[in-house]
């Protein structure tokens, strides 16, 4: 066994002393599987893995013996093999395709399988993020194991590997750096060293990549863990003058290209204009390359830059690109960006804030002009929508206002509600007004939340802001919490003004807040609007539900409104206009007891409108068998003034028959006063008084009316007793003038000889 850097034995040099074949279980060794093997690692040993050719290596910084003696192998894994070595394990598999390979850690150790682990997407596990430092190249790790050095079987390339004791990941795509490349690993890192100069050590964060023991300038060909930040954007990690120079070069060698490299002098110029922070300059420079050589848009490169520039210009609508597809293999390169849209439309915020939170190690990795543009940003959505493990990226943010806005929204979802409302206290303050007014949104609605001020007032806050938030690019939000703030005074209107004034702006990063808000105010603004609301008022309300009906989806919810939209074009006089509301919620409702009121609500306005065999259809259609009773009864009554309409007396008074409904009691008594069956009549309005009317206590208009429809009835029945009920019941709480004098007259012993004729006045 022969040393190498460091004093690092170089396992593959001495041949194996202990060659095994690999198998296991799921969660066992020595159980057969064709796609999952353990690795009994122990945690305090440190992995790495990788693939050179086609062998899948794992390298193990086991400085204690590791047992293998139970592990056998069957499948793709059946030419598994593992060498064993006094401090170092090297496990070699051959792959038989293009197959993909997938490491996860358990308890009992490392899962190795040729499908993704169970429980949870693969590609969102962490991964390495370079980061310069004053020390060198740092690959975070949260417990780095040892660095070996090996000589690669395949290639026999000098490897330095650093390990990792946690699932940490690893590089995403090949780098190559100054006398060295980064290879890409499932885990840990491995470093192609052609240089003598090049290092690894691990370092509690992780394993530090230095030239001489030294940091060193590497210009981020290395840095970059993706080909999307380093290739498709060109990132540099450069001091601003030479990012001006590289950007003015390329520049120049763009203006004297000939048309064969044309196309790829200007992307790279678009590139540099884009690494310096000058965005309209790189969008710029990409518009003109394409509109002469448009074939090249078809290049995921290149449409990836120009999305990304869009984004950073905020056009929103060029952006969309980021959204994808793109391709499989660079899903984890691209997803950051993804984040980084959604995060500016106001879309998804969840899935944005996850996908911030990922890969936010690249973002303060970045070169400044383009980190000072973006970090904020990130900070702050994954600070508003983060779950607890993304806010966990937020440990350690850059000094600033911005940053500190973002740590308050941590705190605030964190559940530190005083220490979050004491912060944006004081950036309600700050000299950026963009901080300033998004610290001054959350305070007023710590304390409209927590009653310290009215509805009515935090509305008005909201409306002194406006300046400010348009400034900030924050209107449509502000005027959507203003318009919230309205609906907890049932101020419907207000709020749906507030919400109309919102959607002016194309490009609102709060479009997911708008429906919920639009389908409060309209439930509410139907809900209080009676039908014997005044004119005007009614006229109004019935307005503004007509201008926003179609903002509501179809459904339960929009059903719902379209019949109290319905009931009150009815009271206003359009029968027409209401059925055809009552029409479309039908179909909407689900629920048998609110489908069969609108069926109801229809039949009647078909009844008014003269049209009873469409009555009866509506009433057909939304019957069920499941109605409760009170609105079976209901509708019997409407289909009973359907038989009316087509001049059924009797069906009407079979479906009316012994219904002590008082709408059914009514109806049967107008049907027995119109044939002249007085006492029969007279009965049915004695079983409705017996309710309507009170024992004691004044009498509304309503109850006088039953009471001399009542006496007028018994009267004509020349039914004493029952005049006497009616008298001694009411008293003498019935007004004075003609309807007071009539019911004294009718009741009186000799009320009974009155003739018709005589009690045909004004009731």
């Amino acid at each position: 066994m022969t040393t190498g850097k460091n004093g690092m034995k170089e396992a593959s040099r001495v041949p194996s002393t202990n060659t095994l074949q690999l198998g296991g279980g799921d969660s066992q060794p020595g159980v057969a599987s064709t796609n999952r093997i353990l690795l009994p690692v122990p945690p305090r040993m440190g992995i790495a893995a990788f693939q050179s050719g086609d062998r899948f290596i794992i390298v193990i910084d086991n400085a204690e013996p590791m047992d293998t003696s139970a592990l056998r192998g069957d499948g793709i894994f059946s030419t598994l093999s593992v060498n064993t070595l006094p401090d170092a394990t090297l496990i070699q598999v051959r792959l038989p395709d293009t197959r993909r390979l997938y490491l996860s850690q358990q308890a009992e150790g490392w899962v190795l399988g040729d499908k993704p682990p169970p429980g949870g997407d693969y590609d969102d596990r962490r991964v390495i993020n370079p980061q310069y430092t004053d020390s060198g190249v740092l690959y975070p790790m949260r417990r780095s194991g040892r660095v070996l050095s090996i000589s690669d079987p395949a290639s026999g390339d000098r490897l330095l590997v650093g390990t990792s004791a946690m699932d940490d990941g690893g590089i995403l795509s090949l780098r190559n750096g100054d006398g060295y490349d980064v290879w890409p690993t499932t885990e840990g890192i491995v470093i192609a060293a052609h240089s003598p100069r090049i290092d690894l050590k691990p370092v509690p964060n992780g394993i530090l990549l230095t030239e001489d023991g030294r940091a060193f300038p590497d210009h981020g060909r290395a840095i970059y863990a993706n080909d999307v930040d380093l290739k498709w954007l060109g990132l540099q990690n450069l001091p601003v003058d030479a990012l001006i120079q590289r950007y003015r070069t390329s520049l120049l060698a763009a203006a004297d290209s000939d048309p064969f490299h044309r196309f790829t002098r200007r992307l790279d110029a678009a590139k540099a204009a884009f690494n310096l922070g000058a965005f309209v300059e790189a969008r710029g420079i990409l518009t003109v390359a394409l509109q002469d050589d448009p074939e090249e848009a078809a290049l995921p490169d290149v449409r990836f830059l120009l999305a990304a520039s869009e984004l950073l210009c905020g056009t929103m609508d060029g952006a969309s690109m980021l959204n994808g597809p793109w391709p499989s293999s660079q899903k984890r390169a691209t997803q950051l960006w993804q984040g980084l849209y959604l995060a500016a439309i106001g879309e998804n915020d969840a899935t944005a804030a996850h996908q911030l939170a990922l890969d936010f190690g690249r973002l303060k990795s970045y070169p400044a002009p383009i980190r000072d543009a973006l970090l904020p940003a990130a900070a702050e959505e994954i600070g508003r929508y983060g779950t607890p493990e993304d806010l966990a990226v937020l440990d350690d943010l850059p000094p600033g206002s911005r940053y500190q806005l973002a740590n308050a929204f941590r705190q605030m979802r964190s559940g530190k509600r005083d220490i979050a409302y004491a912060s944006f206290q004081k950036l309600a303050d700050d000299p950026n007004p963009q901080v300033a007014e998004k610290a001054l949104e959350q305070k007023t609605s710590f304390e409209l939340a927590d009653g310290r001020i009215k509805p009515d007032a935090a509305a008005e806050i909201f409306n002194t802001m406006m300046p400010d938030a348009r400034l900030a690019g924050r209107e449509a939000t502000v005027r959507l919490m203003q318009a919230d703030a309205y609906m907890q005074t049932h101020n419907w209107s207000d709020a749906l003004q507030a919400i109309d004034a919102a959607r002016t702006y194309p490009d609102m990063a709060s479009k997911n807040m708008v429906a919920p808000l639009v389908s409060q105010a309209l439930t509410g603004l139907a809900d209080s609007s009676s039908p014997g609301s005044d004119k005007k008022s009614l006229l109004h309300d019935t307005a503004m539900l007509k201008v926003h009906l179609p903002d509501l989806p179809p459904g339960a919810q929009k059903g719902n409104v379209l019949v109290s939209y319905g009931r009150m074009l009815l009271a206003l006089g359009l029968p027409d206009d209401a059925a055809q509301a009552f029409s479309d919620a039908i179909p909407m409702l689900t629920a048998p007891d609110l489908r069969a009121m609108a069926g109801a609500a229809l039949a009647e306005t078909d009844i008014e409108r003269k049209l009873p065999q469409d009555a009866a259809q509506a009433l057909a259609i939304t019957d069920n068998p499941s109605l409760p009773d009170d609105i079976r009864t209901a509708r019997q009554v409407i289909a009973a003034r359907v038989a009316l309409a087509t001049g059924d007396q009797a069906k009407a008074l079979s479906l009316l028959h012994n219904s002590p409904n008082a709408s059914a009691l009514d109806l049967t008594a107008r049907i027995h006063e119109e044939k002249g069956e007085w006492a029969a009549a007279a009965g049915d309005i004695r079983k409705m008084a017996d309710d309507i009317i009170p024992p004691t206590g004044p009498l509304t208009e309503s109850q006088q009316i039953l009471a001399l429809r009542l006496a007028s009835d018994a009267s004509q029945a020349s039914d004493q007793r029952l005049l006497g009920w009616v008298a001694d019941r009411v008293g003498d709480r019935i007004s004075d003038g003609d309807r007071g004098r009539m019911f004294k007259l009718l009741t009186k012993p000799s009320g009974a000889a009155l003739t018709a004729s005589q009690t045909s006045a004004p009731l």
